[in-house]
């Protein structure tokens, strides 16, 4: 499973379990641009979101398009129901960005990427009988930590 179908899952789990706070809307709300932005203030107050004028159209936008997603999925009588929450107006973009892709990447920069054998070192021949890694810099040499009953010596020794 590629990494987009994993945050796609991880975020349809997010809006179907309700892990986070949920808002409810009615059918109503739905009947008229004016009531859109009825429901999105509602929204934005009950999640205390504040925007400025240009941001808020472009937000509206976003929430709207997500309430059809919501209305839409809710209709065809699946085993579970769908609700607004505090990222109602993120795209799912932002979304990744803002909650999983940064980790992700920072994972994937650290350890690079993914192997496809199952241990790296696995076709290695020569291979020493002993290795001292301390002239290697692994480790350091062996120290005297006192007595060991008393944890404070390690760190006043070391």
């Amino acid at each position: 499973m590629g990494l987009s179908r994993v945050l796609l899952v991880v975020f349809s789990l997010v809006l179907i379990l309700g892990l986070v706070e949920s808002f409810d809307y009615h059918e109503k709300d739905l009947e008229s641009e004016e009531r859109l932005w009825d429901l999105y203030e509602r929204w934005r107050s009950h999640h205390r979101v504040s925007r400025d004028l240009k941001e808020k159209q472009k937000r509206f936008n976003v929430f709207r398009a997500n309430l059809e997603h919501v209305h839409n999925t809710n209709k065809l009588d699946k085993p579970y129901k769908l609700k607004l929450n505090k990222f109602a107006d993120m795209t799912s973009h932002e979304f990744k960005s803002s909650y999983a892709g940064s980790r992700v990447k920072h994972y994937r920069m650290l350890h690079g990427p993914r192997r496809t054998t199952s241990f790296m070192y696995e076709n290695v021949r020569d291979i020493p009988a002993s290795i001292d890694w301390r002239k290697k810099g692994a480790v350091t040499s062996v120290k005297d930590q006192g007595q060991c009953g008393n944890k404070l010596n390690i760190f006043t020794i070391s």
